[in-house]
């Protein structure tokens, strides 16, 4: 048991440097893919990666009866289709920095989500980190600038707090079935969630000509769609089985951290004095509830 945990923890950290990674990677192939375009062709290819490691372990077989179809549905349509969209256009209209800086709320969402619906305990430390975290995402939403990464920065930030709700949704109700197959169930929600962003990327092409994406924007595509969706899911759907799913929340922590990085260092992007107290504030939040009584 003590192996297996161990597992999970490093298998998260590495899950939330790739996740950090979206932010930049998203925010550049949004400039050549319309944002619900770019949300079902991601999650298209992680589908298409995802149905064959499926089928070969048994497929439906794998699932318990009677199969849990109304689960999977909120499941997709919380950590697929409304966390695709709210995510890539947070990146549209704000800056990937900006975006990973609110993100940082998830580590509390999560973890006041997993003491209403899943009972988990609370500590003294991870309820004055959440009010940290609330506090500093509030700065980042009231200070935000606009500039060539961010013209819209309060709406890319609404979008991004949608983001969180829709990942906290997911990860409770995750948690909830973490004793199925978590490969099968995974392609299903993944393979559901696909399919409920189809009618809006056809209403999103009725009102703007096909895009018509570089190489780079393919690569990041093929990255987003692969790495950061089907391998990803699965890492996040083997942690979740092994780890609380608060704990989980604690570690996300990393995700920021390196989509700031990634944003600063490789996308050109500047922290103005605003998202630099914002953030430190949010941060200290962050790993206060990390910490226990």
């Amino acid at each position: 048991m003590r192996t297996r945990r161990s597992i999970a923890i490093v298998s998260l950290i590495l899950l939330m440097i790739v996740w950090g990674s979206t932010f930049a990677i998203t925010k550049a192939a949004a400039e050549e893919i319309p944002p619900t375009t770019l949300a079902a062709l991601r999650f298209l290819i992680a589908s298409l990666v995802l149905v064959p490691i499926a089928l070969q372990r048994g497929g439906l077989a794998r699932l318990p009866r009677p199969i849990p179809w109304r689960a999977f549905a909120g499941m997709a349509l919380s950590g697929v289709a409304l966390f695709a969209i709210s995510f890539n256009y947070a990146l549209v209209y704000g800056s990937a920095s900006q975006g990973a800086l609110i993100y940082a709320a998830l580590p509390a969402a999560i973890a006041v989500a997993a003491v209403i619906f899943l009972h988990e305990a609370l500590s003294r430390w991870r309820i004055a980190g959440i009010v940290l975290s609330i506090v500093g995402v509030t700065l980042l939403i009231v200070t935000g600038e606009r500039d060539a990464h961010s013209p819209a920065p309060l709406l890319g930030a609404l979008w991004m707090l949608g983001a969180v709700a829709a990942w906290t949704a997911y990860t409770v109700s995750s948690k909830r079935l973490s004793e199925t197959d978590h490969v099968v169930s995974i392609t299903i929600v993944t393979v559901l969630g696909t399919v409920m962003l189809l009618p809006f990327t056809a209403m999103e092409w009725t009102q703007q000509p096909l895009p018509h994406p570089s190489v780079s924007a393919w690569l990041g595509l093929l990255f987003l769609g692969t790495a950061a969706s089907a391998v990803a899911y699965l890492v996040y759907g083997f942690v979740l089985r092994e780890l609380d799913a608060s704990l989980v929340g604690v570690y996300t922590n990393l995700d920021p951290i390196v989509g700031v990085l990634i944003a600063v260092l490789f996308y050109g992007e500047t922290l103005h004095s605003g998202q630099i107290i914002g953030g430190a504030v949010a941060f200290a939040g962050m790993w206060l509830a990390s910490a226990e009584d």
